[in-house]
């Protein structure tokens, strides 16, 4: 497993913290099906990828996330008629990142609503339902227990918040 670190000095002392670690090497690899099963805190996403191993053999395997509480994903392209190109798999540490993506779902989901919707929205009442934080101040208490992955893909990238994955060779 290869680490990315970010070192700073802090009070005269070099620190060093653990930024990501890369879980799985699948440059030169294929997603060919994604799966998205809603059901709220048992939610999953499945990923069907191919990828060549360490012996450089072509492999095909299943990545499982499980209890996924956000996703998001921005692709460009899918370049070919088989899927996507992936690059790496990788998790990243960083709780920040994690509250940044549950924020930016919160507010895109705010503008989304009010973009298509007649709605007398009141940003100052707490008791309107697109101001109701008490979910994400949950999330937010228990970030810790959640991991943060990113498969990178040629033409974009998916973040996956979840419990935890699961890796199956097929």
């Amino acid at each position: 497993m290869h680490s990315m670190w970010e070192h700073f000095i802090q009070g005269g002392i070099n620190v060093k913290i653990k930024k990501s670690d890369l879980i799985l090497t699948t440059f030169d690899g294929t997603m060919r099906k994604l799966n998205i099963k809603p059901k709220c805190v048992e939610s999953t996403i499945e990923f069907q990828i191919e990828y060549y191993n360490s012996e450089d053999t072509r492999t095909g395997a299943t990545l499982v996330f499980e209890q996924v509480i956000a996703i998001d994903f921005q692709i460009n392209y899918f370049n070919n008629s088989i899927g996507s190109e992936l690059m790496g798999f990788y998790e990243i540490y960083d709780n920040d990142r994690k509250i940044q993506m549950i924020e930016k779902i919160f507010n895109n989901r705010l503008e989304g609503y009010l973009y298509h919707g007649d709605y007398n929205y009141d940003k100052n009442d707490e008791n309107d339902i697109l101001n109701s934080r008490s979910a994400i101040n949950r999330i937010v208490s228990e970030i810790e227990k959640y991991h943060l992955y990113q498969q990178q893909t040629e033409g974009g990238i998916f973040y996956i918040l979840a419990n935890g994955y699961k890796l199956t060779s097929n």
